[in-house]
């Protein structure tokens, strides 16, 4: 966690929820600056980015040209979750759908003479774990701006629900291997402790995130920031009904109210917090 401060210092996550209850969802339209990658969650499909693509269409993206649904069961051949994908070879189930994301941004946005355009990711709950490893180990490219909703990236009381697959590590447990792999928790992790790598609040690389107090698959208070030391939460010390993390200053956030888990992807306040959270200048 390296750059300019969006919060002070030590703000907790329910200080920090109470200052963007409001969300920065106002911007002008503008020419988007790079093309935007939407990922969908386990078990759903690019449908879920339906209302988003309607809204943008407005405001200067096109589909198929600027604007591109990732979708798992179509690009990969599975959404559940609960393999390694067949050609992909990987440590864990997330890092090979993660190169599956990679194969299919090098076909929509291809490298030209060796340079790889950037690219924006908007992704929701488990596809936001699959965009993070990404953005953090695969990329070829600058990932500009990096926005989760509802992202179980932090780990979640109810991991084996949500895993469900007989034989497979629950990977979104709370201090999975595969989870301090992905946030800088040692000894799988490179020891940086830092859930934003390569961030300043302008970038190089931008964080948003969105979270819900209606949300009752991802924790709402905690489950879904980008957090300051995620070596300090593991087992039942994850416990998102209190402020007692903080929320890491390199990132941005908003907080809607009362909006289920799927219902996020199509809330007009999330949908409008995204808009300008990628085309920052």
């Amino acid at each position: 966690m390296k750059g300019f401060l969006a919060f002070a210092a030590g703000v907790s996550c329910l200080v920090a929820v109470e200052a963007k209850a409001q969300c920065a969802t106002s911007c002008s339209t503008v020419t988007p600056k790079h093309p935007v990658i939407l990922v969908h969650g386990r078990n759903d499909d690019a449908t879920r980015w339906d209302t988003l693509v309607s809204s943008w269409s407005a405001r200067g993206y096109t589909e198929g040209v600027n604007l591109f649904r990732f979708d798992a069961a179509r690009d990969c051949g599975a959404r559940d979750y609960c393999a390694v994908l067949p050609g992909y070879a990987a440590s864990y189930v997330n890092e090979s759908y993660a190169k599956c994301l990679a194969a299919f941004i090098d076909k929509k946005v291809p490298c030209v003479n060796g340079t790889c355009p950037a690219v924006d990711l908007v992704a929701h709950s488990q596809g936001t774990v699959t965009a993070r490893y990404y953005a953090r180990f695969l990329a070829n490219r600058v990932v500009d701006d990096l926005v989760v909703m509802s992202s179980p990236h932090n780990g979640i009381t109810n991991c084996g629900l949500v895993s469900g697959c007989a034989g497979v590590n629950p990977e979104d447990c709370a201090n999975s291997a595969f989870l301090r792999k992905l946030n800088g928790v040692a000894p799988e992790g490179d020891g940086s402790n830092d859930e934003t790598p390569g961030a300043t609040f302008l970038g190089p690389v931008h964080y948003a995130s969105v979270v819900s107090d209606g949300d009752t698959v991802v924790p709402p208070w905690c489950g879904g920031y980008f957090l300051v030391d995620p070596a300090t939460k593991n087992g039942s010390n994850l416990d998102c009904r209190r402020p007692n993390y903080t929320v890491d200053p390199d990132s941005s956030a908003c907080f809607v109210s009362k909006v289920q888990h799927l219902v996020v992807p199509r809330d007009t306040n999330a949908l409008n917090f995204a808009y300008c959270e990628v085309n920052r200048d």
